[in-house]
Formats: structure tokens, sequence, C-alpha cells
């Protein structure tokens, strides 16, 4: 895929692959790749990312719950906000690195476990939890529009924090569904020590949603 974006006098070019499978009651996916072209200040862009997962059912289990273990990895940069860290381009709001979308696939790492099951016919329970922290400590977190946050002031520690998410689907019938969700955010050390960061306490967030299919 190839993002020419002449505003920002950037070009990216990104080669990626995925791969899953499963065997009885245990299932694996590895996403990855490799970006290359021209940073905005007109030096060569090189990055890149890579997800593995590793999962299992526990059919005999109440409520058919399944468990995965996650590990993301993006590259970032040597220079405090410089950009030459990965880009993802356009992601999906809400699906990766926390519900709460507090930060973009560029100078990450986050191991993370993912529950998923079913505790009654109609109701169906996510639980996701997330440790967050900076892949290069030279350079700065990024939002999820790829925004260099805080880039004035250098890390003082690569500690971003911990996410959990919670939503619970409540399945009126076939066509409609009510859901409730909940995240909170415990900031890391990154908050307490770096200078200038525009706030440094926990967060919540909260929110429903009623869905109807037609």
């Amino acid at each position: 895929m190839r993002y020419n974006n002449g505003d920002a006098n950037f070009k990216f070019d990104t080669i990626g692959t995925r791969l899953q499978g499963n065997h009885d009651d245990w299932s694996w996916e590895f996403e990855g790749a490799y970006q290359f072209g021209d940073n905005s200040d007109g030096s060569d862009h090189s990055a890149g990312f890579w997800v593995s997962g590793l999962g299992r059912k526990f059919p005999c289990c109440p409520g058919s719950p399944s468990l995965w273990f996650y590990y993301d990895w993006a590259s970032g940069d040597d220079d405090l906000g410089a950009g030459n860290g990965y880009h993802h381009l356009f992601p999906l709001a809400h699906k990766y690195l926390g519900f709460m979308d507090l930060f973009g696939r560029r100078n990450i790492e986050s191991p993370n476990l993912l529950l998923t099951m079913s505790p009654r016919e109609k109701v169906k329970l996510l639980v996701w939890y997330y440790y967050l922290f900076l892949e290069n400590k030279n350079d700065t977190p990024y939002n999820l529009n790829m925004a260099a946050f805080n880039a004035g002031n250098a890390p003082a520690s690569a500690d971003l924090g911990h996410e959990i998410d919670v939503a619970v689907t409540y399945a009126i019938n076939p066509r409609t569904n009510l859901l409730f969700g909940y995240s909170h955010f415990f900031a890391g050390q990154y908050y307490d020590l770096t200078p200038n960061v525009p706030f440094d306490g926990d967060a919540d967030f909260f929110y429903t949603q009623f869905t109807s299919n037609f």
C-alpha cells in the first residue's frame, strides 16, 4: 500500500502479511509490515510493526471462555518527535491498543490479554488488559492521528501505563443488542516524571451503544 501525502510532504510504501491458524482448541496469528519511503523533511523512511497472538478456547468451562495473549510492537525514532517511526495509515478506532484510543501504533510496545465469554445465553463479556510502554525512549508517544504527544519534552520514563477495557453486550433479539462499556487508564511514570505533560492523572471512559440491524 502506498500513501502519498502531498500536504504533509511524505510518501510511504508498506509491505505486510498476516498469518493465522488453529489446531483443536488452540489458535494463533501473526501480522507484520515493513514501511519505507520519504519523510516530510526529505530523509529516508524506514519503520515497521508486528503483532503476534496465541489463543485457547475452553469449551468445557462455564461460558465457554476464550483467552488470548498478544504482543504489539511498532518502531519509534531515535530523535524526539521526528516522525520516522511506523505510520499506521488509516486505523480502525477502538480496535487496537485500547478502546480509549490514547496511543497510535508508533513507538509503542504492549503485551496484552483478551478474555471473551458468554456467561448467559444472551450476554457476551469482553475484558481486555494492556500494559503500554515506549519502544524507543528517545522518542515521544503518538496520538491516534500520528501527532507527537508533548513533543517538546524528552520522556523521563518509557512506562505509559495500563488500560483495562470491559464490554458487556446483551442480545435483546437476533437483530438488536445493547452494549455497555467501561475503560480505565492507570497513568504510568511517563506522566508523573516528564515535564509539561498536560494531565498526569488516571482516566475513565464509559459508553453505551444500541444497535439494530435491518
